[in-house]
């Protein structure tokens, strides 16, 4: 097993402060004695009707930043438990999950059992010298910089806050769009499998045209080998050691750059030179156009078109109030427009002989993408929204204190929440971590 895109998790989610606001909230006369405290006295927050609440504007944003993470938390935990429950199901794993009692025991119990049932799937292939190669590719999430002026200029009280200009508060090597000129070097060209790249260089996914061997000694081929072939040529075992020069068809690993048979696009340890059905790392000395609908990220010959960003940007400088400023950015990353990565679990021809490996493979690719998902983009995102709430909430929880009952219950019910949503993202992402990396994938 080989992964063939590096991930890194970072543990963001940090939860003090949520439980410290809460606690704090929760030493307010009104929240414990019989005044409306907490949630029963904020109905607004579980209904979805922050935007009517008649408090402060300070308050508010918080309050709305709070269910924004709860929404996305929410949404994030089932797409993790249905992606875990229906791969145990393809595998035959029985039902040990059904009966817990929380979510979030119900998603580490399915996630486990499935992380459990492909080890010892893909370590029976491995003991038979058979091998399955994961390949991850795409994914991204994209945050709207006109989120978090609005929010600012609300929460500021100031008419109006103009959004910051997303080439200038965008990290270059996270800024994308069409590029009409050539992609630079180093730079990615971000393919997908109805739109490839143009590649030369490092293909994530699969590569239709010629791989040439990089750190590996061999790629596997299926085409014309450009040097010896270990396998079959025109459908002849090899001797042991391989074959040189096979004049015609090699099916299985080859030496040097392996032409790949026209339409059978395949995977490509080394550098590929033609088009990536993912994203395409390209060389130091490539200067590539993407093609048609494929995007550029990490620097264009010319301007982009309609550009956007893939990581985070700086927030406009509406307001000094650090406490609107956490609150806004937690808002527009909470609503992140994300897509999942794509996942292909590829076997050689002897694994794929068991019956649990072409089960595998196709569970891999339906469901494999939402755990992805939580791994690298949804979850990341909410990682950083959770962590703005952290930091803001202990504050706003304080303040509060002074603006009346109604402001006090609603920021105790979106701390509350916030550190339970908090809780939740965390187990995504791990139980996620767990599954993935038994497939070979991502892990941290």
């Amino acid at each position: 097993m080989t992964n063939r895109k590096g991930f890194r998790y970072v543990p963001g989610v940090v939860l003090g402060g949520l439980l410290t606001a809460a606690a704090l909230s929760n030493g307010c006369t009104a929240a414990n004695g019989g005044g409306p405290g907490g949630a029963a006295g904020c109905s607004e927050f579980s209904s979805g009707g922050v935007a009517s609440l008649s408090i402060d504007a300070k308050t508010k944003a918080f309050v709305q930043a709070g269910a924004d993470l709860v929404a996305v938390a929410s949404a994030l935990e089932t797409s993790v438990y249905t992606a875990c429950k229906n791969i145990d199901t393809d595998l035959g794993v029985m039902d040990t999950w059904s009966a817990k009692t929380s979510l979030d025991d119900q998603t580490n119990e399915a996630c486990l059992q499935a992380q459990t049932k492909i080890s010892a799937v893909l370590n029976a292939q491995a003991s038979a010298q058979a091998s399955c190669t994961l390949s991850v590719s795409g994914g991204g999430c994209t945050v709207d910089v006109n989120a978090q002026a609005n929010c600012e200029a609300s929460c500021s009280g100031m008419a109006s806050c103009t959004p910051p200009d997303v080439t200038v508060v965008c990290d270059p090597g996270q800024l994308s769009g069409q590029c009409s000129g050539t992609c630079n070097a180093n730079a990615t060209c971000e393919g997908t499998v109805t739109a490839a790249a143009q590649c030369q260089g490092s293909c994530e996914a699969d590569c239709n045209g010629t791989c040439t061997p990089g750190t590996a000694p061999q790629v596997h081929c299926e085409g014309t080998c450009m040097g010896k072939c270990s396998g079959t040529c025109n459908g002849t075992a090899t001797p042991a050691g391989g074959m040189a020069n096979c004049s015609g068809t090699c099916s299985g690993t080859c030496d040097a750059a392996c032409v790949y048979k026209p339409g059978t696009p395949a995977h490509c340890d080394g550098s590929c030179k033609g088009s990536c059905t993912g994203n395409c790392k390209l060389d130091a000395n490539a200067n590539v156009m993407c093609g048609a609908n494929v995007n550029c990220k990490g620097g264009c010959s010319v301007m982009y078109t309609a550009p956007k960003c893939e990581g985070e940007v700086k927030p406009p400088m509406c307001t000094s109030d650090v406490n609107c400023q956490g609150s806004c950015q937690a808002h527009a990353e909470a609503s992140a427009m994300c897509t999942p990565p794509s996942a292909t679990l590829e076997c050689s021809a002897s694994a794929m002989a068991s019956a649990d490996v072409p089960k595998l493979v196709a569970t891999v690719k339906t469901n494999l993408p939402a755990l992805l998902e939580a791994i690298q983009t949804q979850g990341q995102i909410a990682i950083k929204a959770a962590g703005h709430v952290t930091a803001t909430g202990a504050a706003v929880v304080q303040s509060a204190g002074s603006l009346g009952l109604k402001a006090i219950a609603c920021a105790t019910a979106a701390a509350q929440a916030s550190a339970s949503a908090a809780v939740s993202v965390n187990v995504s992402v791990m139980a996620s971590a767990s599954v993935s990396g038994s497939c070979g994938g991502p892990t941290s």
